[in-house]
């Protein structure tokens, strides 16, 4: 008889990273990919987590804690060290753990331009949502041809040519920390554009500590499940401009 816990969607698509984590199968291994937890205003290499990103990745460890070891794979900037790190710290785990550094995560995978330029491109556009804006489009509708790859076969490449190839190597659940602009596509992606990530239509952008579990079975096929490692996988930025305004809706 089947106890794994049901895994449940929230009105924007993501499960917990906790109940997917439950869920699994002995013979399933898995690799939650999620952007680093909140970190300081600066978007430089050496930027650091706030104090409440730091606990956020703890929280998030205290509810994956186990016997079993987890492998930690990395962009290796200082924010997605640390979101690993305190993790892992959350987690109990008696020493802070080995990081794996993988320099396909660090933001460009998805890019045939320089990360730094898309705010530039997002001008020239003419959209006031600024590159994430840019991102939501494509993702969602695709277009841009000279500045991004087309979404669909370039996830399945990083599936194949970084999961795949390195799943045999790292235990049996991995945690891959990386940046937004790579993880918003991933879970665009994964849920075939159902979760709720329409900055251009809804103001929504993905969360802290947020992402896609990818899960395969002994025969390696995957599955997909956009997780959640705090409240919510979205930043609604229409939110928070109305209650930093004081705007307030019957």
């Amino acid at each position: 008889m089947d106890t794994s816990p049901e895994i449940v969607l929230d009105k924007d698509g993501f499960a917990t990273v906790a109940d997917v984590y439950k869920s699994l199968a002995p013979d399933e291994k898995a690799v939650f990919i999620i952007r680093h937890s909140e970190r300081e205003d600066d978007v430089a290499l050496e930027t650091e987590l706030t104090a409440n990103g730091i606990q956020m990745a703890q929280d998030l460890g205290a509810t994956l804690k186990s016997e079993e070891e987890f492998s930690y794979v990395t962009s290796g900037f200082v924010r997605t060290n640390e979101t690993a790190n305190q993790i892992s710290k959350g987690r109990g785990e008696a020493t802070s753990p080995k990081l794996i550094t993988n320099y396909d995560i660090t933001g460009n995978w998805f890019l045939k331009i320089s990360a730094d330029s898309l705010a530039k491109q997002a001008t020239a556009l003419g959209l006031k949502g600024s590159s994430i804006e840019l991102m939501a489009r494509w993702a969602y509708e695709g277009g841009y041809p000279e500045t991004f790859y087309e979404m669909e076969p370039r996830a399945q490449e990083f599936m194949q040519t970084v999961i795949l190839k390195n799943l045999s190597r790292w235990k049996r659940v991995t945690i891959m920390v990386s940046h937004d602009i790579f993880v918003m596509p991933l879970a665009v992606f994964g849920s075939q554009k159902k979760v709720a990530l329409k900055y251009h239509e809804d103001y929504h952008w993905i969360n802290f500590i947020a992402g896609l579990a990818v899960i395969a079975d002994a025969q390696n096929n995957l599955r997909y499940i956009p997780v959640k490692g705090a409240d919510s996988g979205v930043i609604d930025f229409l939110a928070i401009y109305m209650a930093e305004h004081k705007i307030y809706t019957k």
